[in-house]
Formats: C-alpha cells, structure tokens, sequence
C-alpha cells in the first residue's frame, strides 16, 4: 500500500507539472507572438516617419 501510495503521488506531481508546463509554454508562445506584432507595428511607423520627413 506504501508503494502505491508513493507512485500515486509522484504521478500527481509529475501530472502538475506537466500541466503547468503546457501553461507556461502557451504563456512563453503569445509573449513571443505579441511581442513580433509589436515589433512590426514600431517598424513600420518608424519606416513612415522617415518616409514622410
């Protein structure tokens, strides 16, 4: 029972884990995304104020 007890618990965090990894990751993947956008907005406005000056 001890043994059992102790696998459930290491599936539980491991479990934990994972899933807080799939978070992190989603977080980590629309950083990234809105990140670039922002980075193409700034380039273009830039390429525009020169442009026009």
């Amino acid at each position: 029972m001890r043994i059992e007890n102790e696998m459930l618990s290491r599936f539980n965090k491991t479990e934990d884990l994972r899933m807080n990894t799939i978070d992190m990751s989603l977080s980590q993947e629309l950083d990234f995304f809105f990140d670039n956008v922002l980075d193409t907005v700034v380039d273009y406005f830039k390429e525009e104020v020169t442009v026009k000056s």
